[in-house]
């Protein structure tokens, strides 16, 4: 596979495996943590003694889908770690679709948030099945967080409800179900160098991706078992393996969620943004005109004001307004 000839030192470092990397100015530390036989690789920043804030990225995707908040988060005092998934990038990539389901998964970021949080809660914040898992965590171990931000990603059971009703996110949702073939999928992201991955990120966000940026997605999915491994949630989600623990109703949630929704995502409608006060009752959220699933790229300055005034915000009221130079960020509390 042929990369891009501008292809940065910084990059190249990452790959040979150094500890450290910088982006733009902010210094990211490579580790490695395991949770039983699963290795989870991550990096962090910031200040190691503020509060832990927790960045899950989701499919297709790994840590560097938050490049450019990491340094927004560390200039306000955040202490932030980023993990690659298990069954993404070089974090491990254990066999059979059960180890996608949702206790395996939610063990690591449990073990993350037990190795950094020296007892103390931590934020989590989750982008697509970043996000899922996120409200996982806070259905599951509430006692281990304070506050949960999701973006762009709506609770299974909102998600399950409009596959039932909602013909517009049936038809949205089309790769779920192409995902539970076999070996298809694999074929399909992996053919003619990743051409799907390489147009889903050249295509997907309203501001395209710089080259290099998709280089390292590729990159990233060209590890060996990677494509099989992140489709393997959904087959686990299929399955039924991503239900509560005692496999009956959602717990309600009780602490602070904020919800950022780019509006002009085209895998998620942004009626799905909500959640119904039996599965959380403490929820501020701000929709982003003009941003893509991935807001965090369309809009990366203006996605940071709001993802900080969330992470300020305790319980429920207004998020403090967000006004930019050519639109205003509208945020409302539950009511």
């Amino acid at each position: 596979m042929t990369l891009p000839t501008n292809l940065t030192t910084e990059n190249r470092a990452h790959q040979a495996g150094d500890e450290e990397e910088f982006i733009g100015q902010c210094r990211l530390r490579h580790a490695e943590l395991l949770n039983g036989d699963v290795k989870i690789h991550y990096v962090e920043c910031g200040n190691s003694d503020g509060d832990l804030v927790l960045l899950l990225h989701g499919f297709p995707n790994f840590w560097y889908v938050w490049k450019n908040q990491f340094q927004a988060l560390a200039e306000a005092g955040f202490h932030v770690v980023a993990p690659d998934l298990r069954g993404y990038n070089t974090s491990s990539k254990p066999l059979g679709v059960t180890s996608y389901a949702r206790q395996p998964v939610l063990s690591d970021i449990v073990c993350i948030i037990d190795h950094f949080g020296a007892g103390k809660r931590a934020i989590v914040v989750g982008h697509d099945w970043g996000g899922a898992i996120t409200w996982a965590l806070a259905e599951d171990y509430p006692r281990k967080l304070r506050k949960i931000v999701v973006v762009n990603s709506p609770h299974f059971s909102v998600l399950d409800q409009a596959f039932r009703t909602n013909l517009r996110q049936l038809r949205r949702s089309w790769y779920i179900f192409f995902f539970q073939l076999s070996w298809l999928p694999e074929l399909f992201m992996s053919h003619t160098r990743y051409r799907s991955l390489r147009r889903l990120l050249e295509l997907g966000p309203c501001q395209p991706l710089p080259a290099i940026d998709v280089a390292r997605h590729v990159i990233a999915f060209s590890e060996t078992g990677a494509v099989h491994s992140s489709i393997n949630y959904y087959r686990a989600a299929f399955q039924g393996l991503w239900t509560t623990k005692s496999g009956s109703k959602p717990v309600g949630i009780q602490l602070p969620v904020g919800i950022i929704w780019g509006e002009d995502d085209h895998y998620l409608g942004k009626e799905l943004a909500e959640p119904p006060n039996s599965l959380a009752s403490n929820v501020s959220m701000t929709f982003l005109p003009g941003c893509s699933h991935w807001p965090m790229w369309d809009e990366p300055d203006h996605f940071n004001q709001v993802l900080l005034s969330h992470l300020a915000r305790e319980t429920v009221g207004l998020v403090p307004s967000v006004t930019a130079d050519h639109k205003m960020f509208t945020s409302h509390p539950r009511l």
